[in-house]
């Protein structure tokens, strides 16, 4: 998409101030801000449209006034007093009408355009997070991160416009009148403010911790729907549907109980606030009454004061109530803060980009480990790989294999040693353009629930027919293509559910092969193929390595005849290296291994 297409509050450079943006030790309400950088003037607007428009409430007391004063007694002038009153709301009530529409079409501009902003950015940060994060952070918590905790901030941001700016105004404007005609009076609204602040001061951190266990136990629950979702076939298979039932019960029992221990929560400092301000309400019925039996004000007057009194208690009572939905919100916008805040990222900025890749890498004594505490997966290890040299990687589960393809591709970094990619550090490299060059094919083919087409040109631009046709017989694809009722364009199901698996693999092939890459990773891409389709993969992939620097990592020590090398690893450590002949001359680790497989 091109820039000029892009709306100006949508621009990559705001979603780099908004990920790089310090939200740690930063309060809530200032983060929620600058969320919606560059919607201030729609939420001026609204604001300001929100106050005309409700402008008939705040004026309804003083009209009642006029009119009650106006008839005791009976003057000459009542009849126009009242006739002017009546014209002045009808005028306040009719312009509800056009101010309501541009008000709401301004708030939700703002909104949605916060959200459409954060959920792109939210986005943005986890393809920059790193891929250990992503082993560790389950697709179910984000999940609900990106949509509930977006969600929430929508419902926040209107009800604060509903609620704060209407009490706040209310709360001013009764509280200038009062004091403009009957300073004494003013007491009474002087001294709910302190009664409000004690009130969310007792309930407020029970009311914070409930909110955050609730959070987290509506993120662990989508993250186990999102597990039950997949683990169905399996489930099925093996008939213990009743066991995983059971197992989800208790998950929903656990956040019914946390939810309920919440609403209890929030339904005791409901109530508390309403009995206290309620009897306010009639302290000052029974002062305004007192008053006007003494002549102090007039019957007009006590019906002013008691409809600003109600609505300022009204409008405390809003606040208070609205506390809890707060806590909510603030608990989500600490949930997003989690990730855009998260240090776990693959630094890229400001690298060296790669525009174009020989093949060669060198490993000089390399070393992983998943934790301080943990042994290293791969230990002191130095290879170096010619381009477009076939190096199959062997050994036992465990051995560091699939921890060095890693390596390699640059989803995890060394933390002893170092990487060169033709010559250069690859510390010093942006590995994104890097990976523009390289290709990996895996057990796991992963494909989504788009056409066949999409799959294979997926992240591509416009692509030449006679290329994809070429490479659709590259990869063997055409074996089965005839066969798919409208052939590229067949929707091929959630992760290619409609296709076996070795046609699944054949478009991971061709979808390597259309990008014409110079390094290849096959992380076991046929082990769990029959004899048959293994065949096809195996043309299939035969073509795809031809003059590409490849990687193999191979369970079928079968499958690696041609590899130029074969280097043999045990617990992460090279343990034999050289060709296929070579390894079974000499009798070694390789040998048993082969042996072990006939």
């Amino acid at each position: 998409m091109k820039n000029r297409m892009i709306p100006r509050f949508l621009m990559p450079d705001r979603y780099f101030r908004l990920l790089w943006h310090r939200y740690s030790g930063k309060s809530w309400s200032g983060i929620l801000l600058h969320f919606y950088e560059g919607q201030y003037l729609n939420l001026f607007w609204s604001a300001l449209l929100y106050i005309v428009k409700t402008a008939p409430l705040w004026a309804w007391p003083v009209v009642t006034r006029n009119i009650i004063d106006a008839l005791a007694p009976i003057g000459p002038d009542s009849q126009r007093t009242i006739l002017i009153n009546m014209a002045v709301m009808l005028v306040l009530i009719l312009q509800n009408v056009p101010t309501h529409v541009l008000y709401v079409a301004c708030l939700s501009k703002a909104i949605r355009n916060m959200q459409f902003q954060i959920r792109c950015v939210f986005v943005t940060r986890l393809h920059q997070l790193s891929i250990s994060f992503h082993s560790n952070f389950t697709s179910g918590r984000l999940q609900s991160k990106i949509l509930r905790d977006v969600e929430m901030l929508d419902s926040i941001s209107r009800q604060a416009m509903s609620v704060l700016l209407h009490g706040t105004v209310s709360i001013i404007l009764a509280m200038g009148v009062t004091i403009y005609h009957k300073p004494s009076l003013a007491l009474f609204f002087l001294i709910l403010v302190p009664i409000a602040v004690v009130l969310i001061q007792l309930f407020r951190q029970p009311m914070l911790r409930k909110n955050k266990e609730f959070r987290l136990e509506m993120e662990e629950m989508t993250a186990r729907v999102s597990d039950m979702m997949e683990m169905i076939p399996v489930t099925r298979a093996h008939g213990v549907e009743d066991v995983e039932t059971r197992r989800m019960g208790d998950q929903f029992q656990t956040l019914r109980s946390k939810a309920l221990r919440l609403d209890r929560v929030n339904s005791f400092f409901g109530s508390s606030t309403w009995v206290c301000f309620q009897t306010f309400n009639l302290i000052c019925v029974a002062v305004t009454a007192y008053l006007a039996l003494q002549g102090s004000i007039s019957p007009g007057d006590v019906v002013m004061y008691l409809g600003y009194f109600g609505m300022l208690v009204g409008s405390v009572t809003g606040f208070i109530d609205f506390y809890p939905t707060l806590c909510l919100g603030r608990e989500s916008v600490r949930s997003l803060s989690e990730i855009l805040e998260c240090p776990d990222l693959e630094r890229n900025q400001g690298k060296r980009v790669v525009k174009a890749v020989q093949g060669r890498i060198d490993l000089e004594k390399v070393e992983y480990r998943y934790a301080p505490n943990l042994e290293p997966a791969v230990r002191d290890l130095s290879l170096n790989i010619a381009p477009g040299e076939c190096v199959a990687f062997v050994g036992e589960s465990g051995s560091g294999k699939s921890t060095l393809m890693n390596l390699t591709i640059g989803f995890r970094r060394p933390t002893g040693g170092r990487i060169l990619l033709d010559g250069l550090d690859m510390e010093t490299l942006d590995m994104r353009t890097y990976r523009k060059h390289l290709s990996v094919v895996s057990q796991n083919t992963i494909l989504f629930s788009g056409t066949l087409r999409e799959n294979i040109t997926y992240g591509l631009g416009r692509i030449d027919e006679k290329q994809l046709a070429n490479v659709l017989e590259m990869a063997n694809v055409n074996q089965f293509l005839k066969d798919l009722p409208n052939g590229l364009n067949t929707m091929i199901g959630e992760h290619g559910g409609k296709l076996s698996g070795g046609q699944r693999q054949r478009v991971s092939i061709a979808r390597a092969l259309i990008r014409d890459p110079h390094v290849i990773v096959l992380d076991e891409a046929t082990s769990a193929l029959d004899v048959a389709s293994e065949k096809l993969v195996q043309e299939a992939i035969q073509r795809l390595i031809h003059q590409r620097t490849t990687l193999i990592v191979a369970h079928r020590l079968s499958t690696i005849r041609n590899a130029h090398r074969v280097v043999v690893m045990n617990q992460g450590r090279i343990v034999e290296i050289g060709t296929h002949a070579e390894l079974m001359a000499r009798g070694g680790e390789f040998f048993k291994m082969v042996n072990l497989q006939h």
